[in-house]
């Protein structure tokens, strides 16, 4: 999956690719992905976003 964050102070997007999952945790927006063989969740605020776009890539079968 493929996630572009875009936060209220930035004029261009963060954008995490292989991202493993998704998901709302009380006021906070994660997103966990693989980094260096590694589990990695980066959490923000969700008053500090002002678009979040996320592309399914279909699965392969």
């Amino acid at each position: 999956m493929k996630i572009e964050i875009q936060r209220n102070e930035s004029s261009q997007p963060l954008v995490y690719e292989g991202v493993i999952n998704a998901y709302t945790k009380g006021p906070m927006y994660c997103v966990m992905f693989e980094k260096e063989g590694q589990r990695v969740t980066h959490k923000f605020p969700l008053c500090s976003l002002f678009r979040i776009i996320e592309d399914y890539l279909p699965s392969k079968k």
